[in-house]
């Protein structure tokens, strides 16, 4: 398990989502890396897209399995306030914006517009950690930023 210390790391949608599903295949295994670099005296970092990302995939896959939104929304709001209170959350402002477009040349497909919101929030931040499970999607910045994956 790739663990690091002393550093800023940027925990990506897909990590918090199965942290705190722990039927899900990847749970358990979310969950105790999250802590394991907790431990680690590392400082973990979302953003503000992080949380909205997070709520949307939780609808979505609340709605695929039938369950009722007045269940689900207090359940996402309880994780939300988890979430700001246990990580250091970025906010978007202009300079990361401008990252951001500064990005865009190199976009390849419509979902990367995403994906490049967070790499110009870790370069604007200078964080040169993110941990998902979607390796893939951040290859494009591996000249300054490296993956931790969720399962090696």
């Amino acid at each position: 398990m790739t663990i690091v210390s002393n550093s800023k790391i940027f925990i990506d949608t897909n990590i918090l989502f199965y942290a705190n599903n722990p039927s899900d295949e990847f749970g358990a295994i979310a969950s105790d890396k999250i802590n394991a670099l907790a431990r680690s005296n590392n400082e973990l970092i979302i953003s503000g897209q992080i949380l909205r990302e997070y709520a949307a995939v939780t609808f979505r896959n609340s709605l695929y399995h039938k369950l009722k939104m007045s269940e689900i929304i207090p359940k996402v709001l309880g994780n939300i306030e988890v979430f700001r209170s246990s990580f250091t959350v970025i906010y978007e402002d202009d300079e990361i914006v401008s990252s951001w477009i500064e990005l865009l040349p190199k976009i390849t497909t419509s979902k990367d517009v995403f994906d490049f919101n967070i790499a110009a929030t870790l370069k604007v931040a200078g964080i040169e950690y993110i941990f998902t499970h979607n390796v893939s999607d951040f290859e494009k910045f591996s000249d300054w930023l490296t993956v931790i994956p969720l399962v090696e």
